[in-house]
């Protein structure tokens, strides 16, 4: 397979294999020698800052010198970013020829695989390959039967704060999802967890790594500036920070790191007035809604919704903290029509397309106000790929 054909390979693999846990993905690694006992993991786990976390850690690990893959989930603009070394997406022809070899081998052995698996084991035979001195990863979801969870004891595992998402899969309450994210815990790996985690997630956590016989860090908020902005980037730099220092690495490494870290759509500024963020389920709107308050400005919201979040909850939390809301869509079958998202606020208007969208926010902000774009990830990578069209 060429890179497109790659890529239209994985858009159309199921998302989920129908078969529960690792068994099938692990068959189809030992056929490829198992890369991933090879390498030295930082896992992830948690509901919302996993994906900041990680980016923070391996900011900090480069700084430090270290050759350090990062495997994330989902991409914001090209479906590379998934699979980095040192801030670099792997190559087009690479990504090919390591899906084309996963691909043979799952002919050849005769089972399904759900994408997210195969990109898995792709991401871990070029980490192997490009010889990672770390690899640090986050689940796609969950934790227990997530596919990154086939590696071996990591170095450290993360669990960044829990909330509730992706309740179908993991649980109705806190304390059955934390049970999930839980599950890459393993003996022999110190945890690091958040001091804004809600009490039944930490006394989960807490019961966990007693159970694994596991060195448990609450870390407080970071005391220092770091680069990605937000008042819950706080905490995220702070469960980053408590890592390096477990990882032996120096303070002034350490900051270095968490002041040069890189991470989109997240309280990503663009314009001055302009705010691109990620935030998709009730506990990332209620952080990011205090991030905006601290910034003394009325808000307009630019939001749109995947039909299987707990989209009016969150749609709630942005009605009650904005001037004025523009609902709009984007071309998925999960996302909500946005005639449908637009009944959840009372001061709304819908526009489709979400860059005409964006553009009418601006034209309402002038220069006294703000607009966020947020609700969706995919929102912001399809508003984030469209920049251009909003300063010119």
């Amino acid at each position: 397979m060429d890179y497109s054909e790659t890529l239209k390979y994985f858009n159309n693999t199921p998302k989920f294999s129908k078969i529960l846990g690792n068994a099938d993905l692990q068959r189809l690694l030992d056929k490829l020698g198992n890369p991933q006992n090879e390498l030295n993991f930082i896992h992830a786990a948690g509901t919302n800052g996993k994906g900041s976390v990680c980016a923070m850690i391996a900011s900090v690990l480069g700084s430090a010198g270290f050759k350090t893959g990062l495997y994330t989930s989902p991409f914001i603009e090209v479906f590379n970013e998934r699979i980095q070394i040192n801030g670099v997406n792997i190559p087009d022809d690479i990504l090919a020829d390591l899906a084309t070899l996963v691909k043979n081998t799952i002919d050849g052995i005769g089972v399904e695989i759900s994408v997210f698996a195969q990109i898995t084991a792709v991401a871990f035979l070029y980490f192997k390959r490009m010889r990672c001195d770390y690899v640090v990863i986050e689940t796609g979801m969950g934790g227990r039967l997530d596919a990154t969870n086939v590696i071996p004891s990591p170095r450290l595992c993360v669990i960044t704060k829990i909330g509730l998402d992706h309740t179908k899969y993991l649980g109705n309450t806190i304390t059955e999802i934390a049970a999930e994210k839980c599950g890459i815990i393993k003996p022999g790996a110190d945890v690091i967890t958040c001091a804004d985690q809600p009490a039944e997630a930490l006394k989960i956590i807490k019961s966990t790594c007693t159970k694994k016989n596991v060195r448990l860090t609450v870390a407080p908020p970071c005391s220092f500036p770091v680069s990605l902005r937000g008042e819950f980037q706080k905490y995220n730099a702070g469960i980053a920070y408590e890592a390096c220092k477990t990882l032996g690495i120096d303070e002034d490494v350490i900051r270095h790191g968490l002041s040069h870290t890189h991470w989109i759509a997240r309280f990503e500024f663009f314009l001055p007035n302009l705010i691109l963020d990620g935030a998709h389920n009730p506990d990332g709107i209620e952080a990011l809604i205090k991030s905006l308050e601290n910034l003394k400005k009325p808000v307009i919201f630019v939001t749109a919704m995947m039909s299987d979040k707990a989209w009016r909850q969150s749609a709630a939390m942005i009605d009650a903290a904005a001037e004025r809301v523009i609902a709009t869509e984007i071309n998925m079958p999960r996302c909500l029509p946005s005639r449908e998202l637009s009944s959840a606020f009372s001061r709304c208007e819908t526009e489709s397309d979400c860059v005409k969208a964006v553009k009418k926010a601006l034209s309402y902000a002038g220069n006294s106000k703000l607009v966020c774009v947020c609700g969706s990830l995919y929102l912001a990578g399809e508003v984030r790929k469209n920049l251009d069209r909003f300063t010119t």
